[in-house]
């Protein structure tokens, strides 16, 4: 290795000059590589392409060969911009003429020569570089015979990674330029990720040249092995030094902004897809952070690579590497104490899950079952008795699902009354397993419950649906029985327009999912709206029809001292508003016997009063003696009663 010189190939960095049109822009500032401007950069990609395009069949085929025979080793080809024309590569001499844009001729060794370079990017196992070398060296013969048969036109030559980090280190940074603006035929991800860094490092630059010390990149780019899904590791350290209007952490918090959001356009104009983590460091932090052995600076010092530097970089790496750099005894202190804070963090992180995340894991789900069954969420500690009551009872649930959430309430407990203060990871691994199993179980159990609740639902919807139809029919006085009352509904009702044409629709709809025994509750709640609001309807258009308007049986009286009830006689029923006064006055039941005494009294509201009142078919009720007699029992001797009030 003593005796290997820097890459110096044709297409290396430090001999290569761009054509005289195309010129790089002035250098931005120390150790900055040459830029070109972006009409520069199209027109050299536009030429280069263009060849491509012509020789694509070739190029095709000396790909396949090349990462056939070195499939592990070969990371990248890159086709370079096109050299200019300067001296002969044979004998050296300048006297040399174009012959086009991407060949040469020597009239001093009257030999022609290729101006197009491609640079196969290569990688290779080893202990150290020189057994590297000697694998790339053995390559290269096999490389150039191929690129001789393949590709004549154009100067093939390889390069290892090695040597372009080398290069990195000692300041050399045209290569990178060259693999920015190069054309990509080949790659396993590093040449991408390469070309999105060294982008992003020149939107850097270009922002904060100034103030920028180092920029780096770390991880699996700079061991070779990163693929087009792995993260470019970025670092950028800042000069602080001489920032008196903000802190550290302002610095640091106003710059990762528009350096994050730099990451995502670099990747964008590099065409990769992987995700740039950027590390954003002020020189003071990184100095502080060295000097306590900070575990990330000390990877990154001792595997990063300077894609730029300020002559800041290779000397902490050199330090490192000769151990000069070496931990305060209070960063030493720190460290070894930060061994038990970890074991003290991860103890109250058990304690905290064992504590509530179980328990809350089990209960609310719990709480969601019985809520399903129409049980209003109850209190933590009275849950397992009530899952027992409405879920073990019924069926749905076994008791030992009941007792794992007992088990986890009382872990609860037992943490807040301090019997027990610590947990181990076995214990909270056991009891995970029983949580899971647990909401596994509630998942089939809600299944369950909504299956059966649907159920249920259908079938009083469809009971409600038949209830209605009846009393619509019973209005228009017209026969049916439980089998054609749909058929009597839709000849008496719907055909005669007394019901909206839509009705149909309804009816059948209903009928069609309590048929199927199943369907979706959000359908069935509209469904059930739906058919409450046309069933009214259809009970106004028949009041409507025949006449006859629901106040015409009610009765008003007097009674006692200055006392109003309502009384509704409804056929064979009555019900009797104690005090129209009141707002929560009583309201009474009672059943109309054949001599019109009123009997059976019970208690009533105001709901089934209107749901009673709505549906009626409107049939006159006698009021007889014995109907006088029973409202001076139920009101008043003194009862007045008065008709049409």
């Amino acid at each position: 290795m003593a005796n290997k010189k820097p890459y110096q190939a044709s297409a290396g960095a430090k001999n290569y000059a761009l054509p005289a049109d195309l010129a790089p822009m002035p250098e931005a500032g120390q150790g900055m590589p040459p830029q070109l401007t972006p009409q520069q950069q199209a027109a050299l990609a536009q030429k280069a392409k263009e060849f491509l395009d012509s020789i694509k069949n070739k190029a095709e085929d000396f790909q396949k060969e090349i990462t056939t025979k070195f499939k592990k080793e070969t990371v990248g080809l890159i086709l370079l911009p096109p050299r200019p024309v300067q001296a002969c590569l044979k004998c050296g001499s300048n006297t040399v003429k174009v012959l086009d844009e991407f060949k040469g001729h020597c009239t001093t060794c009257n030999s022609d020569f290729n101006t197009l370079d491609m640079l196969i990017l290569m990688q290779f196992e080893g202990a150290n570089l020189e057994e590297k070398f000697k694998k790339k060296d053995e390559a290269d013969v096999k490389i150039k015979e191929i690129a001789q048969k393949k590709l004549p036109q154009i100067n093939v030559s390889s390069v290892l990674l090695d040597e372009i980090w080398d290069m990195c280190f000692k300041g050399k940074y045209d290569i990178l330029n060259l693999l920015t603006m190069g054309v990509i035929l080949y790659d396993t991800g590093m040449v991408g990720a390469l070309k999105a860094s060294e982008i992003h490092k020149r939107m850097v630059l270009q922002k904060f040249e100034k103030y920028v010390v180092t920029y780096a990149i770390g991880g699996s780019l700079v061991k070779g092995r990163a693929t087009k899904e792995s993260d470019i590791d970025t670092f950028v350290v800042i000069d602080d030094t001489d920032v008196t209007r903000m802190t550290g952490a302002e610095l640091i918090s106003k710059l990762r902004a528009i350096i994050l959001g730099m990451a995502s356009e670099s990747g964008f104009a590099a065409g990769v897809g992987n995700k740039m983590n950027v590390q954003i460091y002020v020189l003071t932090d990184m100095w502080n952070n060295i000097k306590t052995a900070n575990p990330v600076i000390f990877t990154l010092l001792r595997d990063g690579i300077p894609l730029y530097d300020r002559g800041m970089f290779a000397p902490w790496k050199l330090l490192l590497k000769q151990g000069k750099i070496t931990p305060t005894p209070e960063a030493v202190d720190m460290y070894m104490k930060s061994g038990r804070q970890m074991v003290d963090r991860t103890k109250f992180t058990l304690r905290n899950i064992a504590m509530e995340d179980f328990f809350w894991a089990t209960l609310t789900p719990a709480q969601g079952a019985l809520m399903l069954m129409g049980v209003p969420p109850p209190d933590p500690k009275e849950t397992p008795a009530m899952m027992r009551e409405y879920l073990v009872k019924s069926g749905l649930l076994e008791e030992k699902y009941v007792k794992i959430l007992e088990d986890i309430l009382q872990l609860r407990k037992d943490f807040e009354h301090g019997k027990i203060k610590d947990i181990d990871a076995k214990t909270i691994g056991e009891y995970m397993d029983s949580t899971e199993k647990f909401l596994s179980r509630l998942d089939k159990l809600m299944v369950q419950i909504e299956t059966q609740e649907v159920k249920k639902e259908l079938k009083q919807l469809n009971e409600k649906l038949i209830d209605d139809m009846s009393a619509a029919l019973k209005m228009l006085d017209v026969k049916f029985n439980s089998d054609d009352v749909v058929k009597q509904f839709e000849k008496n009702v719907i055909a005669k327009k007394l019901a909206h044409s839509k009705y149909l629709e309804l009816i059948e709809r209903i009928v069609a999912l309590h048929k199927e025994g199943k369907g979706d509750r959000r359908e069935i709640a509209s469904l059930a709206f739906e058919q409450e609001r046309l069933a009214k309807d259809v009970f106004e258009h028949i009041r409507a029809e025949k006449g006859k308007k629901v106040e015409k049986y009610k009765i008003s009286a007097h009674y006692s001292e200055n006392k109003k009830a309502d009384i509704w006689l409804l056929t064979d029923s009555a019900f009797i508003v104690m005090d129209t006064a009141k707002a929560d006055t009583t309201i009474k039941k009672f059943t109309v016997d054949k001599d019109g005494c009123l009997v059976k009294e019970a208690a009533s509201n105001l709901k089934e009063l209107n749901a009673v009142v709505e549906k009626f078919a409107g049939t006159p009720t006698t009021l007889t003696k014995a109907t006088i007699d029973s409202l001076k029992k139920i009101l008043a001797e003194n009862v007045k009663l008065v008709i049409g009030a």
